[in-house]
């Protein structure tokens, strides 16, 4: 059997490989479109303490978190998606994108 995956919650505050910027978690499995190439990432989120500004969104995956700073809103509706998760991404007919 494999091993669930737990998807961060909406407002859990993380930093990524090779940055030391702070990014919030907006979205959940965002398709973006990269070189005009469609995907999707784990996760979306803005700067902080900026926020969304002009659009400017950026993706990334679990692998990519290398330090979790706070935990976001978690309920009844949180847990239900992340007990289907799984499920949920092997639905997903896009590829899984990565970050360079």
């Amino acid at each position: 059997m494999s091993e669930q995956k737990s998807p961060l919650p909406i407002g859990s505050v993380v930093q990524v490989n090779g940055s030391e910027q702070n990014f919030m978690i907006i979205s959940q499995l965002p398709i973006a479109e990269i070189d005009g190439k469609q995907g999707y990432f784990e996760f979306g989120a803005v700067t902080l303490p900026i926020g969304l500004s002009s659009q400017d969104m950026f993706f990334f995956n679990s692998d990519d978190v290398n330090h979790l700073i706070y935990l976001g809103y978690i309920d009844l509706e949180f847990q239900e998606f992340s007990n289907q998760y799984d499920e949920i991404i092997s639905e997903i007919t896009y590829e899984k994108m990565q970050i360079d």
